[in-house]
C-alpha cells in the first residue's frame, strides 16, 4: 500500500518465507529468507545489551552507528537477499539486528526498551 511499516522483533521475523521456531508455518515473506535458532556457544535466548555496526544504509539508523541496543530473542532472519541487511550485531556469530526495503523497515531488538537511542530510532521512523 506504499505506508510505511516497522516490524518489531518477532514482527520482523514474521517478515520472512518461514522459520525454525515454527517449522511448516509459513510467514508473510515480504522478504525471501527464513528465521534460524541462534548457533552460538553464549547463553540462549540473547537478553541484553548489544552494539550495533550498521552494513547498508536506513534512514532509521541514522546516528546509530555503535550505539546499544536491548535484545531478547533465540532466533534471528537469514535473508537471501544480504543487501537488505540495515544492521548486524556481533553474539557468538553475526546476527541480524535489522532488516529494510523502502517503507517496510525492522528491528530483531526492541527500541522502546533501548533507551535514547531506541527512542531517536522510533522518531526516525515517524519521520520517514
Amino acid at each position: 500500500s506504499g505506508k510505511p511499516f516497522l516490524g518489531i522483533c518477532l514482527g520482523m521475523q514474521l517478515l520472512f518465507e518461514g522459520s525454525d521456531e515454527a517449522p511448516g508455518v509459513k510467514g508473510l515473506g515480504f522478504f525471501k529468507g527464513q528465521v534460524r535458532l541462534l548457533h552460538t556457544e553464549l547463553k540462549i535466548p540473547h537478553m541484553g545489551w548489544n552494539k550495533l555496526e550498521l552494513r547498508s544504509p536506513s534512514p532509521l539508523l541514522e546516528g546509530a552507528e555503535g550505539e546499544y541496543v536491548y535484545f531478547v530473542h533465540s532466533f534471528h532472519a537469514e535473508p537471501e537477499d544480504r543487501s537488505i541487511i540495515t544492521s548486524v550485531c556481533d553474539y557468538g556469530m553475526e546476527v541480524t539486528a535489522s532488516v529494510g526495503r523502502g517503507k517496510v523497515q525492522a528491528f530483531q531488538f526492541h527500541p522502546e526498551k533501548s533507551s535514547r537511542v531506541g527512542m531517536r530510532l522510533l522518531k526516525n521512523f515517524v519521520e520517514l
